[in-house]
């Protein structure tokens, strides 16, 4: 793979993360005017739904075998409630303790699990073991963490 298909891959990662962060701000802005909190995450997944099926549109995407579905893992099934569960947590804890904090802490557990997952080859990943660079980063990511909350 090129630099630069490398580094378009990057941008694209950081432009996934500059939406992630201003997400659960959009989706308590909506709450507020809904009148309850559980109304930003259901915006969130209404909106995100009709995107998606434009996003298969235009990707002229064959709609899945129920046969080949049927194949899979029972857990496959449980990345929408991830995005709930995120969702959800958002909403709640955004408007206390705002939006860099729980978006670092947030970070810092994707980070944490992303190395286990890498490590043991879960989901059927390829494993990449745990090395002393990245926990050296996942420490950093923590001090961050920190830092964020409380500096």
């Amino acid at each position: 793979m090129s630099l630069l298909s490398n580094l378009a891959m990057l941008a694209l990662a950081l432009l996934a993360g500059v939406t992630t962060a201003y997400q659960p701000g959009l989706n308590a802005r909506f709450a507020d005017h809904a009148g309850a909190k559980v109304w930003g995450g259901v915006a969130n997944f209404s909106i995100g739904l009709l995107a998606m099926a434009l996003v298969t549109i235009a990707f002229r995407a064959p709609a899945p075998a129920p046969s080949k579905l049927a194949e899979g893992p029972w857990w496959m099934w449980l990345g929408g409630l991830c995005g709930a569960f995120f969702v959800t947590l958002a909403l709640i804890l955004v408007p206390r303790i705002g939006a860099a904090t729980y978006l670092s802490a947030m970070i810092a557990g994707q980070l944490l699990a992303s190395v286990i997952i890498d490590h043991f080859g879960h989901m059927g990943l390829p494993i990449r073991e745990i090395t002393p660079g990245r926990v050296l980063g996942l420490l950093l990511i923590f001090g961050g963490m920190g830092m964020v909350r409380y500096l």
